[in-house]
C-alpha cells in the first residue's frame, strides 16, 4: 500500500498563537505529527510514503533527511496555493496506482485506520474509500450524504437534515480512477479538496465512505490539548456485549441498533468500542486478555455473566452490573420491590409443583397472571394470564417441565399500560403507550387515557432501577382506572426502540463522565 502525506501548509495560525516551529513537528504525546502517520502508515503495510512540504520548511526537511525511517519516503519539496495543488504534486511525482492521502495535522484512532485500509483492500468495487466522522471540529465542514450501503452520494456546504449529520475526515483512499481525475480537475481550475471529492461523483465513480469516531486537525494550539485528550481515550478500550437471540425475543434487531448506537457515540468521544456477541464471551476468548476501562453489557446467560464477574472481581466497570442482572430475575426482583414498598400489584411467590388452588381463589376478581420465577421472558408461555384455573395449572406443569421451579402470580391491573425507558443519573427518562406487547398482543385498545402522577411515576420507576442497582433500565408498568400506577417489572438494558437516538446519547454520555470520574 502507498500512503500520502500533505505538509506543505505553512501553519500560519499556530504561529500568530507562538508556536515557533512548522506543524508537522508539532508534539502530541511525546511524538511530532509527521512521525506520529509515518509510524501508523509502516504498521498498515506501507511499501512507500510521499511526503510534499513547501519550500521554505527547511528544518522539516532537515529532521525527515536526519532519520532511517525503514521505508522508503519519497519527499517532495513544493510551495503550492492549496491542499489539492499538493495532491496533484505527490499524484504528478509519484508511480502508485492506489493510495491513501492524508493532511499532517490529522488526529485519529490508530485502530479504526487499521480497519479503514483493510476494508479498502477488500472492496475491490470502489474507486474511493473516503473517512467520515460525526464529530464536528471545523470552521467550514465538509457534509457527506450517505446511503444504506455507505455509498456517498452528495457533498454539501451545509448540514441538509437528520441523515448528514457526518463530514469528511480528510483521509482519502484512492484508486487509479479517482487519481486521474486529480489532473483534469487542477485543469478546470478546481483548487479545493471538497471539490475534487465532488468530482469524483460528477464522474460517476463509486465512492464509499468509512466511519470514524473522533477526527481533530490541529489548527490552533488549543486543538494540541484536544489531540491529546483524543489519543488517550483512544487508549481507552471499551467491550460491548450483545445479548443472546433466546433472550431478545422478537427483538433482536432492536438490540443490536441500540448497542451500536451507544458504541457509535462512544467512539465520537474518541474510545475505541470494541463489539461482541454474548455467546463469543467465553474463557478461550482472546478478549479474556485484553483491559478494558468499561464493559457495557446485554448479556444475561449464566455462562457469560459468570465471566463478566471476572471481569468485575478485577476492577472493570461493568453496566449494567452483575449484581443488577440478576436482580432482575423475576423472583429476587419482586422480593426487592416488595420489600421497598415500590407500587406493584398483588404478587405471591409459588412452588411451580404445588397444588394451588387456594392460592388461585385470591385472585378471582380480574384475574391475574403467571410468570416464570427464575428469569425473565425468554418464551410467549414465560408470561401467561389464564383463563381458568385448569389452564393456570397447565401452565405450572410446563414451568415445572423446563425445571422452572418458582413462578410469579400477579393480579391483573385493569388500566392502561406503559412502557418506560430510563439511564439513571442523568435527565433521559421516556415513556410511551404501546399499541401491543413483544408477541404482537394487542393492547391499549381503549383511545382514552387514564390521567396519573407523572413525576411521582418517573421517581419511583428511577427508584426502583437504583434498588435493582440498574444504570440503564426499562419496565413496564400499569395505572388503573383510578389513576394509581404499579410497576410489572423492570429489566436492564432494553432496546429502547422508541427513543433510541436520546437514549444512546445519554447512555454513552454517562459512560464517558464515569471513565473520566475515576
Amino acid at each position: 500500500m502507498n500512503y500520502a502525506i500533505i505538509a506543505a501548509g505553512e501553519g500560519s495560525r499556530l504561529r500568530q498563537e507562538g508556536f515557533k516551529s512548522v506543524k508537522p513537528l508539532v508534539e502530541v504525546c511525546g511524538e511530532h505529527l509527521i512521525e506520529r502517520l509515518i509510524r501508523i502508515f509502516k504498521s498498515n503495510d506501507a511499501e512507500q510514503i510521499s511526503v510534499i512540504i513547501n519550500e521554505e520548511s527547511q528544518e522539516l526537511k532537515t529532521f525527515l533527511d536526519s532519520r532511517n525511517w525503514g521505508i522508503k519516503i519519497n519527499l517532495i519539496v513544493k510551495s503550492t496555493p492549496s491542499s489539492l495543488h499538493s495532491f496533484w504534486n505527490i499524484v504528478k511525482n509519484s508511480d502508485f496506482t492506489e493510495c491513501c492521502l492524508t493532511t499532517v495535522d490529522t488526529i485519529f484512532n490508530e485502530n479504526e485506520f487499521g480497519k479503514f485500509i483493510a476494508e479498502f483492500h477488500s472492496d475491490k468495487s470502489c474507486d474511493a474509500l473516503m473517512g467520515i466522522t460525526k464529530y464536528i471540529d471545523d470552521e467550514k465542514p465538509l457534509y457527506v450524504k450517505t446511503d444504506n450501503n455507505n455509498n456517498i452520494s452528495a457533498y454539501l456546504d451545509s448540514r441538509e437534515n437528520d441523515e448528514t449529520d457526518s463530514v469528511s475526515a480528510g483521509i482519502y483512499c484512492l484508486r487509479k480512477k479517482a487519481l486521474d481525475i486529480v489532473d483534469s480537475t487542477i485543469k478546470k481550475g478546481v483548487s479545493r479538496m471538497r471539490n475534487y471529492q465532488r468530482a469524483l461523483l460528477e464522474d460517476n465513480l463509486k465512492v464509499k465512505s468509512f466511519l470514524f469516531g473522533k477526527v481533530i486537525d490541529i489548527d490552533h494550539l488549543g486543538g494540541i490539548e484536544k489531540a491529546e485528550q483524543l489519543l488517550k481515550k483512544n487508549k481507552t478500550n471499551i467491550l460491548s456485549v450483545l445479548r443472546k437471540k433466546e433472550f431478545s425475543p422478537n427483538s433482536e434487531d432492536k438490540d443490536q441498533l441500540i448497542l451500536s448506537s451507544v458504541s457509535d457515540n462512544l467512539r465520537k468521544y474518541g474510545y475505541n468500542v470494541v463489539c461482541t456477541k454474548e455467546e463469543d464471551l467465553n474463557g478461550d476468548s482472546k478478549l479474556m486478555k485484553d483491559t478494558f476501562a468499561c464493559i457495557i453489557s446485554m448479556a444475561r446467560g449464566e455462562k457469560a455473566v459468570s465471566i463478566l464477574e471476572g471481569f468485575e472481581n478485577k476492577g472493570t466497570e461493568i453496566i449494567n452490573s452483575v449484581l443488577s442482572i440478576k436482580n432482575c430475575f423475576r423472583q429476587v426482583q419482586t422480593e426487592i420491590l416488595k420489600k421497598n414498598n415500590i407500587p406493584i400489584p398483588k404478587t405471591i411467590i409459588v412452588n411451580t409443583s404445588e397444588y394451588l388452588t387456594d392460592k388461585f381463589s385470591q385472585f378471582t376478581e380480574g384475574g391475574f397472571w403467571i410468570k416464570r420465577g427464575d428469569f425473565q421472558t425468554v418464551k410467549e408461555e414465560d408470561v401467561t394470564r389464564p383463563q381458568s384455573f385448569v389452564q393456570a395449572k397447565e401452565v405450572l406443569n410446563n414451568y415445572a417441565n423446563r425445571n422452572i421451579k418458582t413462578a410469579i402470580l400477579c393480579k391483573h391491573i385493569e388500566g392502561d399500560v406503559i412502557k418506560f425507558y430510563g439511564v439513571r443519573n442523568t435527565d433521559f427518562f421516556f415513556y410511551f403507550y404501546p399499541n401491543e406487547d413483544k408477541f404482537h398482543n394487542r393492547i391499549n385498545s381503549s383511545k382514552k387515557r387514564i390521567s396519573f402522577d407523572e413525576n411521582s411515576f418517573k421517581k419511583d420507576m428511577s427508584r426502583a432501577a437504583e434498588l435493582c442497582g440498574l444504570e440503564i433500565y426499562g419496565g413496564d408498568a400499569a395505572i388503573d382506572n383510578s389513576g394509581k400506577y404499579y410497576v410489572i417489572d423492570i429489566n436492564d438494558f432494553p432496546s429502547f426502540s422508541s427513543c433510541r437516538q436520546e437514549a444512546a446519547e445519554s447512555i454513552a454520555n454517562l459512560i464517558n463522565n464515569k471513565i473520566e470520574n475515576k
